[in-house]
């Protein structure tokens, strides 16, 4: 059987062409940051939340695994949170071993150096790519899925070659293990690809890789280092699955029948480029070359619909992408074999949706004011799809996540210091979204540890608190005026740019009805 072999060019060169895009693709998005900063833009709502989470580490969270604030709380430990560039630096670093990975995995599946470079540029310029920016724990999946399936097309390959044992064998289901594992501390998104890649290779004749012995020390490598989170979640009653239960039944987020939801994964890697990583899909499925490798695609068709099924969010595939863009230009490699082709129309191709990106740019990146943003939108007819119900800001809800958090918490603070001496001594600061909190708990340390009872705010509790006198944000008056002996409105909030809910009054409240520790079980909202 015909396999698809290592690029004409040696691993070194293949490397070395792959670090210096992904260095180029970290100086990108770090230049990109301090130009977000320089037009106005700060800290994103998750991103707070993160480093306040990171500050209380533990093995789990309600809405995520321990590893994104660990490394926050590394960046900001090393670097603090004055710049934006340097708080997403890992965020940035993600990005270029993303790049690499496709580029080494373009070169493995036997693409030449052009295709390569075909291939890093396509995910390097991906929609989904550049707007995977801020801190999330989307942005450290592309790497840790493209290095399993690194790992996996080698130990395919040794078994094509009769070769089930031995160093290289363990050394691959080792760096599988390992990487997967971690992958599962950072997402829980990555059980579902897990689950499809070992379907998918059962379903072919690559299922034989599978009888190795160090299959079974790969799974364990992953179960162990998986192991203190799932623990966290047991001894929290699965807070994580009730917060997913919450989401589909509140309807938080926006739900696509199946076709919008195909055009949609289009539309997020760039509709110039499709013909790239679709041709990776279609050649996994159905080439000659790619039949030791027919697994690949058939992840494609299992994971998709999962997804769909799940009415997970569009950019829940984002990380399964570069191996199809990978795969894509391997395939265009072993398609186009004239010159004038491979050194004229293609990078032709490639100008015009270079071109296209830096046109669209600004919708990807906040880099202007807010007006200037809307204007510029305007001209292209261009707005970013909306991924959540309910939110109706003027501009796209990532950029207006990114404004008003400091200002926000110093009217908070503000109404804390108002208080006289014997008040502020027993005053709490509440907010119903973390965002809020976590503002407030990052900008103004001269004030109590802000609370909430929204995500893992919750289990963080009261921290004391009665409910003598609160600073309450996310409330309207007459809700408050209910609960409390006496509520004033001390100040509004009134920027235009930031979500309708994070508009309103700043109250200062008095006289909890039945005090704050006995009803903080009803103020959980995991949503």
């Amino acid at each position: 059987m015909e396999r698809p072999q290592a690029g004409s060019n040696s691993f070194r060169a293949a490397l070395y062409l792959a670090l210096a895009f992904g260095l180029l693709k970290i100086a990108v998005q770090v230049l990109g940051n301090v130009l977000m900063q320089h037009a106005g833009y700060g800290i994103f709502r998750d991103e707070l939340y993160f480093i306040v989470c990171g500050r209380n580490l533990a093995w789990g969270y309600v809405d995520q695994p321990p590893m994104v604030p660990l490394l926050t709380r590394m960046t900001e430990l090393v670097f603090g949170v004055h710049s934006l560039a340097l708080l997403r630096l890992f965020t940035s670093v993600a990005g270029g071993l993303e790049v690499m990975m496709t580029g080494l995995l373009a070169w493995r599946l036997g693409g030449a150096r052009w295709a390569q470079a075909l291939a890093m540029i396509g995910i390097f310029i991906a929609p989904m790519s550049l707007a995977n920016f801020t801190i999330s724990t989307s942005v450290l999946e592309p790497f840790g899925w493209m290095l399993v399936v690194y790992a996996m097309v080698e130990l395919t390959s040794l078994a094509e070659q009769g070769i089930r044992s031995g160093p290289l064998v363990a050394r691959w289901w080792i760096v599988m293990g390992v990487t997967a594992g971690l992958g599962l501390e950072n997402k829980w998104n990555e059980f579902f690809f897990l689950a499809c890649l070992l379907l998918a290779l059962i379903a072919s004749p690559q299922r034989k890789v599978l009888a190795s012995k160090w299959f079974a020390v790969g799974f364990a490598l992953i179960v162990l280092i998986a192991a203190p989170n799932l623990l966290w979640e047991v001894h929290h009653h699965w807070a994580t699955l009730t917060l997913l239960h919450n989401d589909q039944v509140d309807g938080k987020n926006v739900q696509l029948p199946p076709l919008h939801f195909v055009w949609r994964q289009i539309y997020v890697q760039g509709v110039l480029m499709a013909p790239v990583w679709m041709a990776g899909i279609g050649w996994l499925l159905f080439g000659r070359r790619a039949k030791a490798y027919r697994y690949l695609g058939i992840l494609y068709v299992l994971y998709l619909p999962l997804m769909m099924a799940l009415h997970a969010k569009d950019y829940y595939l984002a990380a399964i992408y570069p191996l199809y863009f990978a795969a894509g230009a391997a395939a265009w490699d072993g398609w186009l074999h004239r010159a004038w082709l491979r050194r004229g129309a293609v990078p032709a191709y490639v100008a015009l949706h270079v071109v296209g990106t830096a046109v669209v740019l600004p919708v990807m990146w906040p880099v202007m004011p807010p007006a200037q943003e809307l204007a510029y939108m305007a001209r292209l007819h261009i707005k970013p799809p909306k991924m959540e119900n309910g939110t109706t800001a003027a501009l796209p809800q990532m950029f207006a996540d990114m404004l008003d958090w400091k200002h926000k918490a110093n009217l908070l603070a503000d109404a804390y210091w108002s208080l006289p001496p014997e008040e502020r001594a027993q005053a709490a600061i509440y907010t119903v979204n973390y965002g809020d909190a976590s503002a407030v708990n990052v900008y103004r340390p001269d004030v109590p540890v802000a609370i909430s009872g929204h995500q893992n705010y919750f289990f963080w509790g009261p921290r004391g608190h009665t409910g003598a006198v609160m600073i309450i944000f996310g409330d309207s008056y007459a809700t408050d005026a209910k609960e409390f002996d006496s509520v004033r409105v001390y100040a509004r909030d009134k920027n235009p740019w930031v979500e309708p809910y994070e508009r309103g009054p700043v109250l200062i409240c008095k006289g909890l009805h039945g005090g704050l520790q006995q009803i903080w079980p009803k103020v959980r909202f995991w949503y």
